[in-house]
């Protein structure tokens, strides 16, 4: 480190070179400009440790987390639509034809009342009758829905009728119909009694599979 003539190093102090100089002319020490120059080195050297300001303590940088998302809340399901408090069951030639426009497969459809009549009023006939008939034909009920269960529900095939007079119905015999995987049906909406009208697949003895609740899908309107 390079000085002035005169002026002492940064960070020396010329007492303490006496210092250590003068032990050495006590013990007969030779005291060379060589000597000298590495002792005054020497607390330069010191010196300059010295000044050296002390190291910056560390901070350790804190990094926040990154906020939590808040989830979007679910949307609300659309609540079931009530069924109408009276349903006209009469099928019209318009009602046909929306009906057949809608399921194409099912276009020349039977109706269930319309086969009644047909029956004999015994059961051991009126079944085997009936599954002639129907058997593997769609078939339009319309009607009280009964014996609901979360796959389906019963239609009833009536094989005599109500005779005039009879306000307990005792005279009216039927044999049921047990209707699954019916478009628009959820046995929590629908109640026994329910008025329906289904369109059904008739596969036999009294089974018919799939099927359409016309109501519920719209198609069937007053």
């Amino acid at each position: 480190m390079a000085t002035r003539r005169g002026q002492s190093a940064p960070g020396v102090n010329l007492g303490q070179v006496l210092r250590i100089v003068e032990p050495m002319r006590r013990l007969n020490l030779t005291t060379t400009p060589r000597t000298l120059a590495a002792g005054v080195l020497l607390f330069v050297l010191l010196g300059c440790e010295e000044d050296k300001p002390a190291p910056a303590a560390t901070v350790a940088a804190t990094v926040a987390p990154a906020p939590t998302p808040t989830p979007a809340p679910a949307p609300e399901p659309k609540p079931e639509a009530a069924r109408p408090e009276k349903i006209n069951v009469e099928l019209t030639a318009e009602r046909r034809s929306a009906i057949e426009a809608k399921y194409p497969e099912a276009k020349g459809f039977l109706v269930a009342s319309e086969v009644e009549k047909k029956l004999q009023k015994d059961e051991k006939t009126a079944r085997p009758a009936f599954d002639k008939v129907a058997k593997g034909k769609w078939i339009l009920f319309s009607g009280n829905a009964v014996n609901l269960t979360a796959e389906g529900f019963d239609m009833g095939i009536v094989y005599t009728p109500l005779i005039p007079g009879d306000t307990i119905g005792i005279s009216k015999q039927w044999f049921p119909v047990t209707v699954s995987e019916v478009e628009g049906y959820k046995q929590d909406i629908f109640k026994s009694g329910d008025i329906v009208v289904v369109l059904v697949k008739y596969v036999a003895a009294g089974k018919a599979s799939p099927g359409h609740e016309l109501v519920a899908t719209g198609v069937w309107k007053d």
